[in-house]
């Protein structure tokens, strides 16, 4: 694989995942909008008011209510990112650090 082409679908992988991170964010945002918000925590069941919440609560909402395609989306684009880091990586190491005779 050449290395344009691999940095080309690292920035863009790292482009929807920072877009669905955002619109995941976005959906569990609305957990203190709900009526009963106290009802729904998890994590932070003493919490007084909705500045409260913990982020816990607030991912487990978004995996809850988010469309399924965001958040398989959001997951497939953070793995793929992850392995084109190490795939770059080890391309870096391997190459200085080869012996030379």
């Amino acid at each position: 694989m050449n290395k344009p082409f691999t940095f080309f679908q690292l920035i863009l992988s790292l482009g929807i995942f920072s877009y669905t991170f955002f619109t995941f964010g976005w959906i569990a945002s609305y957990l203190m909008l709900e009526d009963n918000w106290s009802e729904m925590l998890i994590f932070s069941k003493d919490a007084m008011t909705p500045r409260d919440i913990s982020d816990l609560d607030k991912l487990i909402y978004g995996f809850q209510h988010a469309p399924l395609a965001v958040t398989i989306l959001m997951i497939v684009s953070f793995l793929y990112a992850l392995c084109l880091i190490v795939l770059i990586l080890r391309r870096i190491l391997l190459t200085n650090y080869q012996p030379t005779n």
